[in-house]
């Protein structure tokens, strides 16, 4: 009764109501205008805060022994020489301020742009060491190879035994030996010099349930609710045809050494684990 009585002391007359209903739609696009500005100068602030890579193994926590980063930038650049693809390390003390391992991964891989551009063939391995979580994160153009219960077997088998031994160098690599034999497989190439050398066997449970588009959209739903909507909007004006997460800069020249990723596009394809 005071909501009504309110309204029948102080209400507008019907043609100020209907100026104010009109003006409505003007303040929503001007409100809707602001947020896309907004949207479109927060994920480069928010990149800001991702690591830059120097080569292909990246320890931005110091803790892989040179022996070992040498043995796995020799694989990588065996893998990138003979196929175009790329695997990529990256060990980091946190995942923070995002809120998975998987998150940062997604957005790790597609700022540096790992894989080739044309078939996004690119893998990125994540340690976080606060977290003691370690990913697998699949470009688009293998998780045909290595889908999502695939790079779990991997982990499971190869990179945690080592990992909770605190052998970090050790488990990575042997990750990376895998994924680099499943790879060189794909391409009928012999890189079992350099150390790949893929699984025994192919595990049908590796397959996605879900498909590429399932999980598209379960990762703009998820980059919706946890960044406030900042990240969907200039994304999908942005993209220009390659997916939501493409990325990269430089170019995977190859021929000894590292010159910059190829510009591969990630979706979410790949397992996490803790140690």
């Amino acid at each position: 009764m005071r909501a009504l009585r309110v309204g029948q002391q102080g209400g507008a007359s019907p043609a100020t109501r209907g100026s104010g209903a009109a003006r409505r739609p003007a303040v929503l696009v001007a409100t809707f205008g602001l947020a896309l500005l907004l949207g479109a100068v927060t994920p480069p602030a928010m990149a800001q805060d991702l690591p830059e890579p120097s080569g292909f193994v990246n320890d931005f926590s110091g803790v892989i022994d040179a022996e070992a980063e040498q043995r796995m930038t020799a694989l990588a650049e065996a893998v990138q020489d003979a196929t175009g693809a790329e695997i990529a390390v990256a060990v980091v003390d946190t995942v923070e301020p995002f809120a998975t391992v998987e998150e940062y991964s997604i957005r790790l891989a597609s700022a540096w742009g790992v894989g080739g551009a044309e078939e996004d063939s690119g893998v990125l391995f994540v340690l976080a060491l606060e977290e003691r979580e370690v990913r697998i994160e699949v470009g688009y153009g293998i998780e045909g190879a290595i889908p999502d219960g695939r790079a779990g077997e991997i982990l499971d088998t190869a990179v945690l035994p080592p990992l909770r031994q605190g052998n970090y160098g050790a488990g990575l690599y042997a990750g990376m030996q895998q994924v680099a034999g499943i790879i060189a497989e794909e391409y009928d190439v012999d890189l079992s010099e350099y150390g790949a050398r893929a699984p025994a066997a192919r595990s049908n449970r590796g397959t996605s349930s879900g498909g590429g588009g399932g999980r598209l959209l379960y990762m703009l739903v998820l980059m919706f609710f946890l960044g406030g909507g900042r990240f969907f909007w200039p994304l999908l004006f942005l993209t220009g045809g390659r997916g939501f997460f493409g990325g990269g800069f430089g170019s995977g020249g190859g021929g000894g050494g590292f010159g910059g990723f190829g510009g591969g596009g990630f979706g979410g394809g790949g397992a996490s684990r803790g140690f």
